[in-house]
């Protein structure tokens, strides 16, 4: 837990193009998006062969843009087709219907639109298959059928039905936007895995009862601009259907171990080894966009402001747990989702425990309270350490 302020912007040549259009779905990528690609699966709710008009409105004769990535050799084109509309009802996540003041038309989460993710799906794509060329020695690696396989976090419980604060996991919200859990997303293709496959958990008034409402197969198609969409119940169908191909998925400690179970573990069995996907994803996470370096700033901009409050109503002796809630309220008031990691709040001596998080202690007057802590706000994070005399002197 160290302080990164200032936060200063990746290299220039290394940025994604700053993505613009709000509305406009990739062009170039359509053809490739057909339920054909499937034939083993039934889907009940749609025809053979998906057509252009059941999946997006023509724009009339607006202009395409490419937007490209230049670290790497990927580019989509954008224009002539107009994205789904967004159900106007409650959804899994925020979305411009219910958070307008947040979420622009084409945004997936704050910040980030559809052409964003299909970049990064797009990269990872090409990194998979450079990867694969350089471990085989040859470039005939091209003909192998690679299948990514990322899978959300669950929910989890501190008992009975209580559960503990969702946070999902970052490399599937990196490719998806998808902030629910039990979800999964599935790339593959022959060379470079460039389709995507995204998989939710159905609509249940039952469980929606319980747990709030669910985005369903066409809340996160609407949102995410992806055309196959899935229940999550069909994973394991749509997985043997991709059976004899070679496998990026992380199974040593699957983050969720029911899915991985149910769904993966049959694909695995009897097959080679799958080759780890967390260090490719990790290095073009460490690259950041114009607008993830603009959500970085804001988390900093948030952390800096509780900060300053926080350390405005220290007067003489005060609780650490005082300091702990201040600051908490402050993070989440100006808009944070909550605090990045629990934070450090350590009177006098107890600063010199690395860890110390029991925050329960009394800051006498005239000692240093030291604190560590951060905020989250939509997957971006800060870090920021500060010590300062509780009685302002």
């Amino acid at each position: 837990m160290s302080a990164i302020l200032p936060l200063e912007p990746a290299p220039k040549e290394a940025h994604l193009r700053q993505v613009q259009d709000v509305g406009i779905i990739r062009a170039q990528l359509h053809k490739r998006l057909q339920l054909d690609d499937f034939p083993r699966v039934h889907n009940p709710n749609r025809s053979a062969r998906t057509r252009p008009s059941d999946l997006l409105e023509t724009r009339g004769t607006r202009a395409a843009r490419v937007f490209r990535c230049p670290c790497r050799n990927v580019s989509v084109k954008t224009g002539g087709w107009k994205t789904k509309r967004v159900p106007p009802r409650y959804l899994g996540q925020p979305s411009p219907y219910t958070h307008p003041h947040l979420i622009k038309h084409g945004e997936v989460t704050p910040g980030l639109t559809q052409t964003e993710f299909e970049l990064r799906r797009q990269r990872l794509a090409s990194l998979i298959q450079a990867h694969a060329e350089r471990l085989s020695g040859s470039s005939r690696a091209s003909d192998s059928t690679h299948v990514v396989i990322v899978l959300s976090h669950p929910i989890r419980y501190m008992t009975n039905d209580i559960p503990y604060p969702f946070h999902q996991n970052q490399d599937f919200l990196y490719l998806t936007g998808i902030l629910e859990p039990d979800s999964a997303l599935v790339m593959f293709g022959s060379g470079r895995p460039d389709k995507a496959v995204l998989f939710v958990p159905r609509r249940d008034p039952a469980r929606e009862l319980w747990d709030g409402p669910r985005s369903g197969r066409d809340g996160a198609a609407a949102l995410t601009g992806l055309e196959r969409v899935h229940c999550t119940e069909e994973l394991g169908t749509v997985l043997k259907s991709l059976k004899g191909g070679v496998i990026w998925y992380d199974g040593s400690q699957p983050c969720h171990p029911r899915l991985h179970q149910t769904h993966v573990r049959p694909l695995l069995e009897g097959g080679a080894m799958p080759r780890s996907l967390r260090p490719l994803t990790h290095s073009l996470r460490a690259i950041k966009s114009p607008a993830e370096v603009e959500l970085m700033k804001e988390a900093g901009g948030i952390t800096a402001q509780a900060f300053k409050k926080t350390m405005a109503i220290c007067r003489g002796d005060i609780d650490e747990a005082l300091i702990y809630a201040k600051f908490d309220f402050e993070c989440r008031a100006h808009g944070a989702n909550f605090l990045a990691y629990p934070p450090v709040v350590a009177g006098g001596n107890r600063a010199n425990t690395l860890h110390y998080i029991n925050n329960n202690q009394i800051v006498k007057d005239g000692e240093m309270v030291l604190l560590d802590g951060g905020c989250e706000y939509y997957g971006y994070v800060s870090d920021v350490t500060r010590t300062w005399p509780v009685n302002g002197k």
